[in-house]
């Protein structure tokens, strides 16, 4: 085989691999276990409901060769003990990832999955606030594949008392 063969070759291999990288988002955005698995399993937590508090989470996973969900953690915003203790939006994401079925092992990778928790205050309007916190510059990096943003929803509640109990809201960033 000669140079120019081997170099096409090595070429339209690094190619295959690019396209598939790129395709790699839309392919798991587009699997049906994936999007329910997410929908059933990631909740609003209820201490952050009550309080009035939202925003936005990236959690960081890979999808092995075999397809299971593997290193699921919060990227960001990082949160005190404390404080991921009393809202608890760390553990709901992490529980939900890993209640994911096996997905197709032409899926492995390392993704980004931006989840906004988003609240509506009856008191301070008729729509979910939505978070507006961005991942820092810093942890776009190129060995993870983002993904599109998944919403999760609560509302205070629908009585004047309720509403007016309820503190202001506020986004944890």
């Amino acid at each position: 085989m000669g140079k120019l063969t081997k170099a096409i070759l090595l070429s339209l291999l690094l190619l295959s691999r690019l396209v598939s990288a790129q395709n790699a988002p839309a392919a798991l955005e587009q699997d049906p276990v994936f999007n329910q698995t997410i929908v059933q399993w990631i909740h609003y937590p209820a201490e952050p409901a009550s309080r009035a508090v939202y925003g936005r989470f990236y959690a960081g996973f890979s999808i092995d060769e075999t397809g299971h969900i593997r290193d699921v953690s919060v990227l960001y915003p990082k949160m005190s003990t404390q404080m991921s203790k009393n809202y608890r939006f760390d553990y709901e994401i992490e529980a939900g990832l890993k209640h994911m079925p096996p997905l197709s092992p032409a899926l492995a990778g390392k993704y980004i999955l931006p989840i906004a928790f988003c609240f509506t205050h009856y008191r301070e309007g008729p729509n979910p606030i939505v978070p507006t916190n961005v991942l820092p510059r810093s942890y776009d990096n190129k060995e993870r594949i983002l993904l599109s943003e998944v919403k999760v929803f609560a509302f205070s509640p629908g009585t004047l008392q309720g509403i007016n109990a309820m503190p202001a809201s506020r986004q944890v960033k």
